[in-house]
Order: C-alpha cells, then sequence, then structure tokens
C-alpha cells in the first residue's frame, strides 16, 4: 500500500498541534478508558517533547498532522515502567517508556502507530543507550496491542494503572 505520510521527529512548536491531535483522538473514543489522556497536559507534552523524551508525529501528504506519539526516558522516577516488572535498580536509567499514541481516524490502516513506533525505537537505538523499550496498553485496546506486538513487544505484566485501569505492561529489548 503506497501512501504519502512522513513519519518524523516532532517540533518544539508543535506541541499544543499534537496535544489537540491526542484529546480528538480520545474525544472520539466510545470507550475513554482505553486511552488515559484525560491526565496528560499540553505542559507534559511540551516537557516530554523537549526535555525528558522525544515527540513523533507523522504527517499526511495533505500537511495534515495524522498521528503522534511520545516517548520518554522516566529516569528513577515512579512513572518508570521497570519498576512495574521488576528490572534491577541498575538497569532502570537504560528505559524508554512509549508513554502515548494517537491517530485521528481518517487516516487508520496505513500502520501509523507501528511506524511511529519503529521511528522512536530506531531514533532511540542511534541516539541513547536504551535498553528496554516499555509501554501499557489496555487489555481491550485491540489496534494498540497489534501494533506493539507487530514491533516486538510482548505483555509481560497486566496491572492496575493510571486510577484503576488495567493494563498490560509491554516489553521488548533493544
Amino acid at each position: 500500500m503506497e501512501d504519502q505520510y512522513l513519519i518524523r521527529l516532532s517540533k518544539p512548536d508543535e506541541a499544543e498541534h499534537m496535544f489537540r491531535l491526542m484529546r480528538q483522538v480520545w474525544q472520539e473514543m466510545a470507550d475513554k478508558s482505553l486511552f488515559a489522556v484525560d491526565t496528560l497536559s499540553l505542559e507534559w507534552i511540551q516537557k516530554s517533547t523537549t526535555e525528558t523524551g522525544i515527540g513523533i508525529t507523522a504527517w499526511s501528504g495533505e500537511n495534515e498532522l495524522a498521528g503522534m506519539l511520545i516517548a520518554c526516558f522516566p529516569g528513577m522516577d515512579e512513572e518508570n515502567l521497570g519498576w512495574d516488572i521488576g528490572l534491577p535498580e541498575e538497569q532502570l536509567p537504560y528505559v524508554a517508556n512509549m508513554e502515548a499514541a494517537a491517530v485521528l481516524s481518517a487516516h487508520r490502516g496505513h500502520h501509523l502507530e507501528q511506524r511511529m513506533i519503529a521511528f522512536a525505537e530506531e531514533y532511540l537505538r542511534r541516539h541513547t543507550e536504551v535498553r528496554y523499550f516499555m509501554a501499557t496498553i489496555s487489555p481491550e485496546n485491540a489496534p494498540s496491542l497489534r501494533s506493539a506486538e507487530h514491533n516486538g513487544y510482548r505483555a509481560v505484566l497486566t496491572k492496575e494503572k493510571y486510577g484503576g485501569w488495567m493494563r498490560h505492561i509491554m516489553l521488548k529489548e533493544a
């Protein structure tokens, strides 16, 4: 399938566009528990894409933002998913959390989430010392589970996160 999407690192001035896209995708979801974005803010996206991680964007041929992904290095912070699965403390600095991914409904079917994950992983492998890629995904979110599994992630634990929502903790070793 030939398409006209450009996947690249986000720019600092795109945080507001990423925030709006993420909120729009969440608003359109029938089951809001599948995507825990209600506590994420524009400030969080700005910090996550410039200070503590990277942002990835997918742009359509019409120069429309079609999708976004944020990958963060949580370090020793409690948000590090390595804590959840019992990674040894000395390995925690090498974890990258794939924090949020969203694709507008008009652009689904082009495997943009899979492609953004792959782009983020390749970038992080080249520019950091990452050893573990991790994510949380609702067990009921079949499209995101397929994207992660296609990219080599596996569920290693299922537990309550984000105020009581069940999530698979997904892991891929770099």
